[in-house]
């Protein structure tokens, strides 16, 4: 996916291959436990995932054991996404984002609870969820300042400032309250 990217953005294909290497990568097992009956009446409307960008280049999503995944859509509007069996979600981070000046555009997404929508209501709230992201870290020292090629694709002015992936990593988790 990252020489697809490097060649989309017009950089040599191995560009990332260091990067990737040397990054500090992350599998995650996310699981999302069943709600139970009680909370049925509210099921609809609540999230088990705030919307939400990711900090990283990519992250690759193995498929996920239920529903709830939705992405934003330049509209407003939040899009299902339906997990498909070995079917792999590509999602755009920030640090790409940074990089490319905006060409890439980071993805908003968040895990909403099942709705009544075609599942039965017995079962509804005692769904668990699980899902596998891994979020695909470039090495800490990797300059993020956006690439001149972009900067110039997207108008002329840089829209993200210089920094390293280290510095943007630690600033974001600061900015979440886990660092």
């Amino acid at each position: 996916m990252l020489k697809a990217c490097a060649l989309y953005l017009d950089l040599p294909e191995t560009f990332f291959d260091a990067e990737a290497a040397e990054g500090k990568s992350i599998l995650r097992v996310l699981h999302y436990p069943p709600l139970g009956s009680a909370l049925q009446p509210v099921l609809g409307s609540a999230l088990r995932a705030a919307p939400h960008e990711d900090i990283n280049l990519i992250t690759l999503l193995c498929e996920s054991t239920g529903p709830g995944l939705e992405l934003l859509q330049a509209d407003g509007s939040w899009l299902a996404i339906e997990s498909l069996p070995g079917q792999i979600i590509v999602d755009t981070g920030d640090m790409l984002q940074a990089l490319s000046n905006g060409v890439f555009k980071s993805t908003t997404h968040r895990v909403v609870n099942p709705d009544a929508g075609g599942v039965g209501a017995a079962s509804l709230g005692e769904n668990r969820r699980f899902s596998l992201p891994f979020f695909m870290h470039p090495r800490p020292d990797f300059d993020l300042t956006p690439l001149p090629s972009c900067v110039e694709r997207t108008g002329g002015q840089p829209k993200f400032p210089t920094q390293t992936a280290q510095q943007y990593l630690h600033q974001r988790l600061q900015e979440i309250g886990l660092a």
